[in-house]
């Protein structure tokens, strides 16, 4: 006896076009998330976490210099900052540097831009992030700083002294903002970690020390670390314009050259 089950048509396959349309379009990652994911790249490897240590090592040891050789009338806190904030300035841009070039130089480029790629958004969160760790590397050092200047004022003879110190943090803050993003464009620029840090430490500073010889007054138009001071001093010194052709030159354009070149180079 035939069944009813048997007399029916079978149900016709689902093409393969219809079942992947069914399925729930995939979700991009956050750039939020992307800028987490930069963030425990940078303090995750041993390369970050041995400079990390490097800058507060480094901050403590001046501090305590800056103790034992203080100068006559009160001991104050832009005394302390500009010691302590050196080593942030030598050390904390070479993780910039590190984190634009880390993709190309470690081989993890082919995974990074499978998972995110978007190329650019991606470059841009490793900006973000280090942007990001400069603010909290240096907001300890500007505890360690704090707590000198008021060791200072209870265990010597000398005052301590804050006059002025939310301008000295506000030019502090901006002036290692600008040097971690210029090694983080001449990262994204060169791609290999060596080369990028040489030129970050060479290229600005042979400038700065052959500019005047040659050019005199005009050399201020691209001495990056001239305008530095000043953002640092909060005194352009009626320089607007040679500051900002300064910081045009050293790291809006490697900024925009490097995402342009990150966006083109060969994944290997």
């Amino acid at each position: 006896m035939t069944t009813v089950t048997e007399l029916a048509p079978p149900a016709p396959a689902k093409h393969r076009a219809d079942v992947a349309t069914a399925l729930p379009p995939a979700r991009g990652q956050s750039f939020l998330k992307l800028v987490v994911l930069e963030l425990r790249k940078a303090v995750n490897t041993r390369s970050g976490r041995v400079l990390i240590a490097a800058i507060m090592l480094l901050a403590l040891i001046t501090i305590g210099w800056q103790l034992t050789h203080l100068p006559q009338g009160p001991a104050g806190f832009d005394g302390f900052l500009g010691a302590a904030s050196t080593s942030v300035l030598l050390l904390l841009p070479v993780i910039g540097v590190m984190a634009m070039t880390s993709e190309w130089t470690q081989r993890t480029a082919l995974t990074t831009f499978t998972l995110s790629p978007r190329r650019v958004r991606v470059q841009l969160a490793k900006f973000v992030s280090a942007i990001v760790l400069s603010v909290v590397v240096m907001s300890v050092v500007v505890a360690l700083a704090f707590a000198g200047t008021a060791l200072a004022g209870a265990v010597t003879d000398h005052p301590a002294s804050y006059a002025g110190a939310g301008g000295q943090l506000a030019g502090a803050y901006l002036t290692v903002a600008l040097n971690v993003v210029m090694g983080a464009a001449l990262g994204a620029v060169i791609a290999q970690t060596a080369v990028a840090i040489l030129v970050y430490f060479i290229a600005p500073t042979a400038w700065a020390l052959a500019g005047p010889e040659l050019f005199k007054d005009n050399a201020n138009w691209l001495d990056v670390f001239a305008a530095f001071g000043r953002i640092a001093e909060r005194d352009l010194h009626g320089m607007l314009p040679e500051t900002l052709t300064s910081l045009g030159i050293w790291i809006a354009l490697p900024t925009v050259v490097g995402l342009w070149a990150s966006s083109r180079r060969e994944v290997k």
